[in-house]
């Protein structure tokens, strides 16, 4: 997961990975206070657990739009082709409804990724 904190000095905001999930397991790998510099001004400056954040990836958002828009292009194109073949009503409605499985992919993605978000953003280190 990637955390941000932004710079006392210049406001910038720094990044950093981890693997913990919420400030807790941050503050367990790197203690109640974390010693950073920043990438802008270069000054060391020393941050509380508390005091980083996560974003929602922009990766996933990508990842899950691109599965949402072929998988829908493909599935119509599927879904038309079968009308013009079945003449069940029947038929057509299953195969209607694979259009779906791109729409739950993409929202089961992004929802995943806000879970974990506001998982890592909600939890505190008591001081």
């Amino acid at each position: 997961m990637r955390v941000y904190c932004k710079c006392p000095n210049c406001n910038h905001e720094n990044l950093f990975k981890t693997n913990a999930g919420t400030r807790v397991e941050f503050a367990m790998e790197n203690g109640k206070t974390k010693v950073i510099e920043c990438v802008n001004c270069n000054q060391k400056n020393i941050l509380n657990a508390n005091k980083f954040y996560a974003k929602s990836s922009k990766l996933i958002s990508i990842i899950s739009g691109s599965i949402f828009l072929i998988g829908t292009v493909i599935g119509l194109y599927f879904v038309i082709q079968m009308i013009t073949e079945m003449k069940t009503v029947m038929g057509i409605f299953i195969v209607a409804t694979g259009l779906l499985f791109p729409v739950w992919i993409y929202i089961i993605l992004n929802k995943e990724d806000q879970n974990r978000v506001n998982t890592f953003n909600r939890t505190y280190v008591k001081e």
